[in-house]
């Protein structure tokens, strides 16, 4: 970590404590050769070579909903996602790609976008990530961007983008079991999800630092593996994360080459108890069918997206839209290696219908099971599926 970084905490004793406590339990049981009966290790960093793949990218993506407020009392509703990562193959020729990217949207309709990424010595990678270990730690090499920590210890976020305009300092806690999403075809990936956690710390937007007086937060570290670039292998995906008073809904769907626009060779949801982090139901394949409407041709980037999708099941129907967007194009047409990536954050009028629930079963009360939530979505299309 760095010092100086950490003494500009605002929230004080609260994170240093536990911030000393993570590096008590990782360190302490290293230099025993004690593991912790709850240490995970598929917190830690990986290499294309653990999986025997000829390309790996892998990211710890971090997204919230929160309200500010200033010392002077102004309030701002915010949403945002923080993602850190790295590639590893032998195509980078003895380097590791490092990149970084963060998205606030800001509830006056504002949203703001950052994207930074380099390339350092493979061998030199173990400086910046820690590998095989129970635990995350990432360490941006230019500039302040770091994330510590572990599901038993809370994960600590510092994150000062390239102008200085945007600090974020935060600290998310969960309390709820991993879930796990795992495919095959057509793209090969693992991902671990922490769904639910609480955000503390704060937020320095365009000069003025706001503390965070309620925020709901959402992890995941995702890996990709593939023989080539990940991208080539879909023509795109769709990801959802709905949190509503009681529920909340994680799905990745994930449209093959030869799908195009208009099917998802992969579909997998998760329905959980927000409270508890239970889940009370999975579905997958097709039991799940997609429904998206109101297509947006973005002409610049030779591309459409839909501004509204619906995921439904027997017995659940869960709605999104993409009101407010971010771009992240990474487009590479002429090798067909890149994507271009849609972001939207929903608030406060996402939707979960279910009624799966046996004490609440009756068609006549189908209504009242309805319940309205954030969101965060992302529809992504690559150059290799445009181009086919």
């Amino acid at each position: 970590m760095n010092r100086k970084g950490s003494k500009k905490i605002l929230f004080g004793l609260l994170v240093s404590v536990l911030v000393v406590a993570f590096f008590t339990v990782s360190t302490s049981a290293e230099s025993s050769g004690i593991k912790s009966k709850q240490a995970d290790s598929t917190e830690g960093g990986n290499l294309e070579t653990d999986f025997g793949a000829n390309f790996m990218a892998e990211w710890w993506y971090l997204n919230g909903k929160a309200t500010l407020v200033s010392s002077d009392d102004e309030k701002k509703d915010v949403g945002f996602f923080v993602v850190l990562g790295h590639q590893e193959s032998p195509l980078f020729r003895g380097y590791s790609h490092m990149l970084s990217f963060y998205g606030i949207y800001s509830s006056d309709s504002e949203t703001d976008f950052n994207y930074i990424e380099t390339y350092v010595p493979r061998t030199d990678i173990d400086q910046y990530i820690a590998l095989h270990t129970p635990y995350v730690d990432y360490k941006y090499p230019v500039g302040l961007k770091i994330m510590n920590g572990s599901a038993v210890a809370g994960y600590y976020l510092r994150y000062l983008s390239d102008n200085k305009e945007v600090d974020m300092d935060l600290f998310f806690q969960t309390n709820v079991d991993k879930t796990v999403d795992r495919a095959d075809q057509p793209l090969s990936f693992t991902t671990y999800e922490h769904s639910y956690g609480a955000l503390h710390g704060s937020i320095l937007l365009d000069g003025k630092r706001y503390k965070i007086s309620r925020a709901e937060g959402y992890l995941d570290h995702m890996i990709p593996v593939s023989t080539r670039p990940w991208p080539m292998d879909m023509h795109g995906w769709s990801w959802i994360e709905v949190t509503t008073k009681n529920y909340q809904v994680v799905a990745y769907a994930v449209r093959g080459i030869g799908d195009g626009y208009g099917d998802y060779s992969y579909k997998h949801l998760t329905l959980l108890n927000k409270n508890n982090g239970k889940v009370l139901a999975e579905y997958s394949g097709n039991e799940i069918k997609i429904i998206e409407t109101d297509w947006i041709t973005e002409s610049k980037f030779n591309r459409k997206r839909p501004s509204e999708v619906v995921f439904s099941t027997p017995d659940l129907i869960v709605s999104v839209n993409a009101e407010s967007v971010i771009d992240f194009n990474r487009s590479n047409p002429a090798s067909a290696t890149g994507f271009v990536d849609f972001m939207a954050f929903q608030q406060d009028d996402a939707k979960i219908q279910y009624t799966g629930d046996k004490k609440n079963n009756d068609d006549d009360k189908k209504d009242d099971n309805t319940e309205k939530g954030s969101a965060f979505y992302e529809y992504l299309v690559s150059d290799a599926g445009v181009t086919k």
